[in-house]
């Protein structure tokens, strides 16, 4: 395989594994668009802030914390633990990267 051809690949493949994950990332948002908006712009139960544009590291740290996490209670940290519950370090970064993406 000449170089070219090599680099062409190596670029087609590296394409479509970030077009993977932003696709993989609105996917899972999915979920979380019922209270927190398609657009991620409404306040979930009344309570929580705009998640449309945060940054990154904030979005993964707060998901982290809500799958780490057990609430016993109920109310929205229940049902945010219960969302991240199954969530994987590849899910929790490709959600967040598509949050992060969000117009605010």
């Amino acid at each position: 395989m000449t170089p070219r051809i090599w680099i062409s690949c190596f670029c087609l493949v590296a394409s479509f594994t970030a077009l993977r994950a932003q696709n993989n990332g609105e996917i899972l948002y999915r979920q979380c668009a019922g209270c927190h908006g398609i657009d991620g712009k409404n306040k979930a139960f009344g309570k929580s802030g705009i998640i449309a544009g945060q940054n990154v590291k904030d979005l993964i740290e707060s998901l982290k914390f809500y799958r780490e996490s057990e609430f016993k209670a109920h109310g929205t940290s229940l049902v945010m633990s219960k969302q991240t519950k199954n969530m994987s370090e590849q899910d929790i970064n490709e959600v967040a990267q598509y949050i992060s993406k969000l117009p605010k």
